[in-house]
């Protein structure tokens, strides 16, 4: 898995639990960004994550793709999201912009692999498959994303692999969004 995910994590439990429990989580552990790193560390991780913070993995996993897309992603990467002028634009782009660049650079990340189809005028389709099933950090990325381009989503899983089935199938809608104001 690719060392920004590792790096991430590292800044996602620091900002929503603190520093001293990002300490017990990673203890000494250093992460590259231009490394890669076996699944089961990342796993490890979320584990002791989930037993320090008291969370339950899905909330956590869904947590931190949020926090990824919006503040990680975004600030590491920002040439990516200023070229195209909306999340569903973005989403269009994931797979043939960021994970071919990340396959070509570090072959041992191994992104998942995402059949992502135009819905409609404001929306995406997102073939999700990857041995990790890692769906639900999956439906927080795209949360995110909107949230970075002022928008919301509404997200409808069709199949997932967690309830059998091969893939995981996602229904993505975008929509500017709404002042509380």
């Amino acid at each position: 898995m690719h060392g920004v995910i590792f790096t991430s994590l590292r800044d996602f439990v620091a900002s929503a639990y603190g520093a001293e429990v990002m300490e017990q989580v990673f203890g000494q552990d250093v992460y590259l960004l231009s490394e890669a790193y076996d699944d089961e560390q990342f796993v490890a991780l979320l584990g002791r994550a989930c037993e320090v913070t008291g969370s339950e993995l899905d909330a956590l996993l869904h947590d931190f793709g949020v926090f990824t897309a919006e503040r990680t992603f975004t600030r590491l990467y920002p040439a990516f999201y200023g070229i195209v002028p909306s999340a569903r634009e973005f989403v269009l782009t994931v797979e043939t912009r960021i994970h071919e660049l990340v396959r070509a650079t570090i072959p041992k990340a191994r992104p998942p692999e995402l059949g992502v189809t135009e819905l409609g005028e404001d929306g995406v389709s997102i073939v999700y498959s990857s041995p990790r099933r890692l769906c639900v950090l999956l439906r927080g990325l795209a949360e995110g994303t909107a949230r970075h381009y002022g928008e919301t989503t509404s997200i409808d899983e069709e199949t997932c692999m967690h309830r059998g089935d091969d893939v995981c199938r996602f229904a993505v809608r975008f929509s500017p969004a709404t002042s509380t104001v």
